[in-house]
């Protein structure tokens, strides 16, 4: 029975996913916020709405009643009609004050309902025998009542506003703990999710410098199912089977080199037999012809060697046998093997060795060797009548002995520096004008750094080139 496979959850649809739960986490602080604060309009409006407009009712049916009771006294007193008619209008304005604050208040209607017959009563006998009908206790009694109402509503009006500072400060800190909580969310999960991808392309950027830098490449790790995740695993088939060809391609030089060694061998010693003269005289022109044939095996037999070189350097099994050995004896041998080489390249040769005797623990064959490839290759992009330098310093740290071989070439540009050491590279500028395999390098590193060391190179296009490399003192003499 076929089994789907597992569904993949991709890069776009986690930030996706992941700004969908931010918009939730502030959708809800601010739903939240917005019940607070419309619970806060309804508070506000109610003291506006009822207590304040309460208030100042109470108040001016005070006012009335004061005025209705000073107009009844002055006609008391004065008998004038215009008192009378003042006082039956302040009576009919109180009225209209009271009927239309019961409208608008109607909780009001049972406790005001005694005020409400008695001012009924006091408006029909007022209109038949005037301001006389109006006891002084009966508009003390109204005023009571006024006053006791507009004291509650007071109290009232305080304890909504208490109620409504309570509410907007716990708004407030609401709001605040809102906005904490979700910058916290957004930047731990923003955090997180950064951390993650960020391990992910750390595993992916390793395996891309390891196998560009030429060196055994480990499997990137990445236990994801995004497109990262797949991007590793494109890359481990791709590594993988880069390291296949490249055992297969080593194995190919080896076996080729084995089986090439021994012709070649028996072409250089028939060739030396013909030229001794062990199947008769030799003249010039076959005497020409065989130095081409002794040359050109020699340089097959050179490449060869190099080849199986670098085939046991990438295997491992590159074995020195290392001694101490004065540091100038190596640079002079490497300079008399070179010279023949720059005198027909109009080059000059400068040793700078120290005076005293300098020691490393080395392999005089393959020292001499990274040496000479060092030489040969300053010498071949050097312009006629340069000079080339070798020297030869003690480290400040007293560990190692640096040799560097500058020259007064093109120099190599940034880009091209850490390429130039690998297998087979050429730099396109000199492709095509300069013979060579692009090996040199690529063993010269390997040497130096299976004796513990390390080979670099300062250059800058048009300033000549620097090439440098560390070999360690003996112990018994750091």
């Amino acid at each position: 029975m076929d089994t789907k496979p597992p569904r993949r959850l991709g890069i776009t649809a986690k930030l996706l996913i992941w700004c969908m739960m931010l918009v939730g986490i502030f959708y809800a602080t601010t739903s939240l916020l917005m019940l607070r604060i419309q619970n806060l309009v309804e508070v506000s409006s109610a003291i506006v709405n009822v207590n304040y407009d309460m208030d100042l009712s109470a108040q001016r049916m005070i006012q009335q009643l004061l005025s209705l009771e000073e107009n009844r006294k002055r006609y008391e007193i004065l008998q004038k009609d215009a008192y009378m008619e003042a006082f039956v209008s302040d009576l009919e304005d109180f009225g209209k004050t009271l009927s239309s604050v019961l409208e608008r208040h109607p909780d009001y209607r049972g406790p005001w309902a005694g005020l409400v017959r008695e001012y009924a009563e006091l408006l029909v006998r007022s209109r038949d025998t005037g301001p006389k009908v109006l006891p002084d206790r009966m508009v003390a009694s109204w005023l009571e009542t006024l006053v006791d109402a507009r004291e509650r509503n007071q109290q009232e009006m305080e304890a909504r506003l208490n109620d409504l500072a309570a509410k907007s400060r716990a708004a407030e800190r609401l709001g605040f703990m809102g906005l904490m909580v979700s910058i916290a969310f957004g930047v731990l999960g923003s955090v997180f999710i950064a951390y993650r991808l960020n391990i992910s392309l750390s595993e992916i950027r390793r395996g891309i410098r390891e196998l560009g830098g030429g060196e055994p490449t480990r499997p990137v790790r990445v236990n994801t199912r995004d497109e990262l995740g797949e991007l590793a695993q494109a890359f481990n088939t791709m590594a993988a089977r880069l390291a296949e060809e490249e055992k297969m391609r080593q194995d190919f030089i080896a076996m080729l080199s084995h089986e090439i060694r021994t012709p070649l061998t028996s072409i250089r010693e028939s060739v030396d037999l013909v030229e001794s003269g062990a199947f008769g005289e030799v003249n010039e022109k076959q005497r020409h012809f065989l130095d081409i044939s002794r040359q050109e095996a020699l340089r097959l037999t050179h490449l060869l060697e190099r080849l199986m070189k670098v085939s046991s350097l990438e295997a491992q099994r590159l074995r020195l046998a290392v001694e101490p050995l004065d540091a100038a004896s190596l640079a002079r041998q490497a300079l008399d093997k070179m010279q023949s080489t720059a005198l027909a390249r109009n080059v000059a040769l400068k040793a700078e060795l120290p005076e005293d005797f300098v020691f490393v623990e080395a392999d005089q064959e393959h020292v001499t060797q990274v040496l000479v490839n060092l030489l040969g290759n300053a010498i071949k992009f050097s312009p006629p009548e340069s000079l080339v330098r070798l020297s030869v310093t003690p480290e400040p740290s007293g560990r190692f002995v640096i040799f560097c071989v500058v020259d007064e070439g093109p120099g190599i540009a940034p880009e091209e520096q850490e390429r130039i050491f690998l297998k087979y590279y050429r730099e396109p500028s000199v492709r095509g004008s300069v013979d060579g395999l692009g090996l040199g390098l690529s063993i010269s590193r390997g040497i130096v750094e299976a004796h513990g060391g390390s080979l670099w190179l300062n250059s800058a296009p048009g300033c000549g080139s620097s090439f440098c490399f560390s070999l360690p003192k003996p112990k018994t003499m750091v």
